[in-house]
């Protein structure tokens, strides 16, 4: 199984099954209801792998990601549309299309034994436009 990322509506970024180890879909509500909330926040954490390139050989699109968490919230482009497709035997399985996300967190992990960072980047739906999420799957065969 593998994943691919597509970030657009800004500095586009794109990353495949090489860089990305781990996709989490959370649909979360408080904690506190005893019913269905309609407080419902829609999360995607992505895990992947900083591939730092000398020479600028190739580019290294989690700057990006960096520059992006800490765009502040009155710029436009601070919410941005998210894809990210899950795939398994070269086929799409999965879809999920987030229109309107924003970084919660971005956390890069840093250290120099393995030569290779790891990144983390936290991103939730804003809140009126949960409703816009897209989550697909049964894909045909192709």
């Amino acid at each position: 199984m593998g994943f691919r990322v597509k970030i657009t509506g800004g500095n586009d970024v794109s990353f495949d099954e090489t860089i990305i180890t781990a996709v989490n879909f959370i649909s979360d509500t408080p904690d506190t209801s005893n019913a269905r909330s309609t407080d419902l926040s829609v999360i995607l954490k992505i895990t992947g792998r900083i591939n730092f390139s000398l020479g600028a050989a190739v580019t290294d699109s989690t700057v990006e990601l960096a520059n992006w968490a800490l765009m502040p919230s009155d710029k436009a482009d601070c919410y941005r549309n998210v894809q990210v497709q899950v795939v398994s035997g070269g086929q799409i399985v999965r879809q999920y299309t987030y229109p309107n996300a924003f970084v919660m967190d971005y956390i890069e992990d840093l250290n120099d034994e393995e030569g290779v960072g790891t990144f983390t980047i936290l991103l939730k739906q804003k809140k009126d436009l949960t409703s816009k999420i897209e989550l697909k799957g049964n894909f045909e065969a192709s």
